[in-house]
């Protein structure tokens, strides 16, 4: 719901959720900002046109400061962002969230004991609270670089964190749309697999070398970034059918492009460039078509006959190590 004008005002959700519905989507996205507005009827209305709930949540934040508005990340300490942890995953679990997309912890605490400290309590949690809970790659959180999180899903320790992959904030932190043809990416493809062991949420936002958003993915001059990201999709997406092959298991993207300060505007007048709902509504459709191929090629992998062993007289086993 972020950046629908109507997710501000109770007396409007009823219509809005019946339009959501209508156009296909299974669920919505929310942070405290919109369900603490009245509780009661934004899960009734939920209901009613038969939407699932995922809760966003922000260590440290959700609150509303009355001078300065919404408060993303208030601490960089520890112990702040695990007690915000707690007691926003409970809000959530109340709430009856199918799952808890977090911000989680502090940019500022790498890779190292602060970061393992906060990740392994918040496995803990999630265990006794039954709701299954990602963390995502989001810049200022814990896993806001390509490296910092290679390093943390790498640990044993936390082999079952979950993930919530969007990784145009990688790009921008980085500076680059990775490309695995580029040998100064030659990093990408493992990271990119270990991403995907753990993803269990796709945000569909397109990044590009300079922000977290280009302005409309269906422009020609963002055709490669659109491409790169709809590829890394879909290596998660197979990840993912191979790690649930029951027909029933659920997995969730979201088309996520925000408006303003995401969203560019033209100078003097901060009109919008493009129309957000409209750029949603199109990478909806992109995401459905990329993940229908995703699991054409899952499908086809599997039940594709193994390859014979090697033989011949050319062949030693061993390889070269053995000739």
């Amino acid at each position: 719901l972020w950046g629908v004008p109507e997710a501000d005002d109770p007396e409007r959700w009823d219509n809005l959720f019946a339009r959501i519905k209508a156009e296909g989507f299974d669920g919505v996205e929310a942070i405290t900002l919109t369900w603490r507005t009245d509780r009661d009827r934004f899960v009734s209305l939920l209901k009613k046109h038969g939407l699932q709930l995922i809760c966003q949540i922000h260590t440290s934040g959700g609150d509303l400061d009355p001078a300065t508005g919404y408060v993303y990340c208030s601490s960089n300490k520890l112990h702040d962002h695990l007690a915000s942890f707690v007691k926003l995953t409970a809000e959530a679990k109340a709430l009856g969230a199918v799952l808890i997309n977090s911000h989680s912890g502090h940019d500022s605490w790498g890779s190292g004991d602060k970061a393992v400290a906060f990740f392994k309590h918040a496995l803990l949690v999630e265990a006794q609270l039954g709701v299954p809970v990602v963390h995502e790659t989001h810049r200022q959180r814990l896993l806001y670089s390509p490296y910092t999180a290679a390093e943390l899903l790498s640990k044993p320790e936390l082999a079952a964190l979950k993930v919530n992959a969007d990784l145009s904030h990688w790009c921008c932190v980085c500076e680059k749309v990775f490309d695995a043809a580029d040998p100064r990416d030659d990093w990408w493809p493992a990271t990119l697999r270990l991403v995907a062991e753990h993803c269990e949420f796709v945000h569909a936002r397109v990044g590009h070398a300079e922000g977290p958003q280009v302005s409309d993915p269906s422009a020609p001059e963002f055709a490669a970034e659109v491409s790169a990201h709809a590829s890394w999709w879909r290596t998660i997406w197979a990840a993912q059918a191979a790690r649930h092959p029951s027909d029933d298991a659920a997995v969730w993207a979201e088309p996520e492009h925000g408006p303003p300060p995401y969203l560019q505007t033209l100078p003097f007048s901060q009109q919008p460039v493009a129309d957000l709902w409209e750029v949603n509504a199109r990478m909806a459709q992109r995401v459905r078509t990329e993940h229908a191929a995703a699991m054409r090629e899952a499908a086809a992998s599997t039940a594709a006959p193994p390859a014979p062993p090697p033989s011949g007289p050319d062949f030693i086993a061993g390889g070269d190590a053995g000739r």
